[in-house]
């Protein structure tokens, strides 16, 4: 039972990284499509919105990058539990790797809002 509870927690955990890199991929798109659309002549009332993607690229990237690290600290201290540990990861891990998975969900939703708002712009501005 535990080996499959650890096993789900590692699943979890790497398929958050592969979502997060991904997404990180994304906002590098993104933030070369603000770049193409600046390149053209826009409206000056449009520019408050281009500064407010960019620092939410930034924002969200750096965001990214935090959670990444707590998800692969996460696994070293799981590790760790299990090898020194008789096998066993404590409650605290697990309620750490809840917390995770909110911090995740709440992350990947602002992302999604991100990207509709910022699609939706560019096809206005574009």
């Amino acid at each position: 039972m535990v080996q499959t509870d650890l096993t789900q927690l590692n699943r979890e955990c790497s398929s958050w990284k592969e979502h997060l890199r991904n997404y990180r991929s994304e906002l590098s798109d993104f933030r070369q499509r603000l770049q193409e659309a600046v390149s053209h002549p826009i409206n000056k009332n449009d520019m408050p919105q281009v500064d407010h993607y960019h620092n939410q690229f930034d924002i969200q990237l750096s965001n990214i990058n935090h959670l990444k690290h707590s998800i692969k600290e996460h696994e070293r201290i799981a590790s760790w539990e299990l090898n020194n540990r008789n096998g066993n990861v404590s409650d605290a891990t697990w309620a750490a790797h809840e917390n995770l998975h909110d911090q995740y969900q709440s992350l990947e939703h602002t992302l999604l809002d991100l990207k509709e708002e910022f699609s939706s712009f560019v096809s206005r501005i574009g």
